[in-house]
């Protein structure tokens, strides 16, 4: 599953405030965002309207060629081989990571390695649990972002006041790229009676899934991130993100029985 808390806030993190994490330091020193998804995508154009010397690496060919047709320098490579990270400017003229990879293991390889390589890089990086946000500390990450931890409290209370809600939504995430959204379960759709796992809702539609607010259990939020496949009912609300096609489509969809 794709993941979008930097440690010790409480409200919502927009994409902005993530890409500014590079400010302070020196335009001349090259940022590599490390990793294919919507997130990575997000940041990467936020960095490219600030001009920054940016370098996206995957090993996802297909997807690194749809950022490529939109003006990005990208790089296939193994950032398992430290002499490949040498080669993308690691120790030398890199001054920011960006560790956007879906499983946590991979983010803790990636900043043990370039740390090793470089001790000042700075390491910015996802996490998917507070067990594998201390163990990214350990390995010298500088920020960890939980996106589950800052925006699922916070959305929580949004959805109980829809004005509000909207209004953050327009401040916060301010992109037309990227929005906030609440998918209500309607009866007889796909997505009514199914597990929630089973869905796939991160692969079919490049979205990330907050959580769920479970109507039974009287509005309680449950995040995706607590490991309970919850089963979904009609009238529980999807907490999603993503671009704004997907989440279209993705409505469409879910209007279907």
């Amino acid at each position: 599953m794709i993941c979008w808390y930097l440690l010790g806030m409480s409200t919502v993190l927009p994409i902005s405030r993530i890409a500014w994490r590079v400010e302070g330091f020196d335009m001349r020193e090259r940022v590599i965002i490390f990793g294919s998804n919507s997130l990575s995508s997000a940041v990467a154009l936020q960095l490219k309207d600030r001009n920054w010397d940016l370098l996206l690496v995957s090993s996802d060919e297909a997807a690194l060629a749809v950022m490529a047709d939109r003006g990005f320098s990208t790089r296939m490579a193994n950032y398992s081989d430290d002499e490949e990270l040498v080669k993308l400017g690691i120790g030398k003229k890199v001054g920011v990571i960006f560790a956007f990879f879906e499983e946590d293991a991979e983010n803790v390889f990636l900043t043990i390695s370039v740390k090793s390589i470089d001790p000042d890089i700075k390491v910015i990086s996802l996490t998917q649990s507070a067990d594998s946000a201390r163990k990214l500390k350990a390995a010298g990450a500088n920020k960890v972002i939980d996106p589950y931890e800052i925006s699922g409290r916070k959305i929580y209370d949004m959805i109980k006041r829809p004005l509000i809600a909207e209004t953050i939504e327009k401040v916060v995430y301010g992109q037309d790229y990227l929005n906030l959204a609440e998918i209500t379960v309607i009866q007889g759709s796909f997505m009514d009676g199914r597990m929630l796992g089973d869905l796939e809702l991160s692969r079919r539609y490049d979205l990330i899934v907050l959580g769920v607010v479970d109507r039974e259990m009287g509005d309680e939020f449950i995040f995706a991130s607590s490991g309970l496949n919850h089963k979904l009912d009609a009238g529980d609300v999807l907490v999603v993100i993503g671009a704004v096609p997907a989440l279209e489509k993705l409505r469409l969809e879910s209007g279907r029985t």
